[in-house]
């Protein structure tokens, strides 16, 4: 039983490890992947995701190591520095996280400036052309 926990962990860390590395999309508002969509700039170079991955397959390896290697009565202080360890390896864990997280949102506000900003543009322009071609013709229909 203890052999198939351990095997179950290892699948668990190496599967965390894969899909922190390739998350997928969120579906809304990075829908479409087009020229300007922020999915371009969020799939760019973020190198805490792989130092996450590599943290997540450590921290399975550990845990299983853990369980078989350290024992409190033989070596009280290894188990302790042990697990002090897995314990700062988590931290770091939730810190890239939430670096992660920080980002994401960052790209995603920044597009949406952009495309608020784009379509306010296009907004004022065509009401100055409707307007333009308007006031023509109302000054046109008037003797």
């Amino acid at each position: 039983m203890k052999l198939l926990m351990s095997i179950l962990i290892l699948a668990g860390g190496v599967a965390c490890a894969w899909f922190y590395l390739r998350k997928p999309a969120a579906k809304s508002p990075l829908r479409s992947v087009s020229e300007d969509s922020p999915v371009k700039m969020i799939r760019g170079n973020r190198p805490w995701r792989r130092v996450g991955a590599a943290i997540c397959l450590v921290l399975a390896i550990m845990f299983v190591l853990g369980v078989y290697l350290v024992d409190i009565p033989q070596r009280p202080r290894a188990y302790a520095a042990f697990w002090l360890v897995m314990m700062v390896l988590v931290i770091w864990l939730c810190i890239l996280a939430a670096k992660d997280i920080l980002y994401t949102r960052q790209v995603i506000a920044k597009w949406r400036a952009e495309r608020k900003t784009l379509r306010d543009a296009r907004r004022a322009s065509a009401g100055d052309g409707s307007r333009a071609v308007s006031h023509a013709g109302s000054q046109e229909s008037q003797p």
